[in-house]
């Protein structure tokens, strides 16, 4: 009877984490693939006469569908990131000015909660920082690159010298 009240506890602490990880990522994973097949993360849509990022509005707009749904929560917010940035705060995905015109556009249009707020604030200030390292270590080595084949051009140079 023990190891049977042991392995249910097991199983509910293992629910709980995989309920924790499935929290962790806003968007379902039905829906990323579906962006990702659709190739519409790179595509605009007009608003007003103005153009933004497509998967941006239409989270937004999915964030407030319904009469008395006026506010975007965190869940929401997180999905608005994922569709400005598709790879999270690993750096890879870029945050170009069409981006930081639709996410202005997205705060001065649509209310958010507070914790919602802060949380988009924080997650797109995290993949920045994220985004300004890669960039950071991939100048670094385009700088040492360029010094190796300088220094290799010079020893060619003096080996031809020495040659003469």
């Amino acid at each position: 009877m023990a190891i049977f009240m042991k392995a249910m506890k097991a199983m509910k602490s293992m629910k709980a984490m995989k309920k924790a990880m499935k929290a962790m990522k806003a968007t379902k994973k039905g829906v990323l693939k579906r962006i990702k097949a659709q190739h519409s993360l790179s595509k605009t849509i007009k608003v007003d006469g103005k153009t933004y990022d497509k998967e941006m509005i239409l989270a937004a707009r999915r964030a407030t569908r319904g009469v008395k749904n006026v506010l975007i929560s965190m869940t929401d917010a997180k999905q608005i990131f994922e569709a400005a940035r598709p790879t999270g705060t690993t750096g890879q995905s870029t945050y170009d000015a069409l981006e930081k015109k639709t996410m202005a556009h997205i705060r001065k249009t649509y209310k958010f909660t507070p914790e919602a707020n802060l949380l988009l604030r924080k997650m797109i200030a995290r993949a920045a920082a994220a985004q300004a390292k890669r960039t950071k270590a991939m100048k670094a080595t385009k700088t040492t690159k360029a010094a190796m084949k300088s220094m290799k051009a010079m020893k060619v140079m003096k080996a031809m010298k020495a040659m003469k």
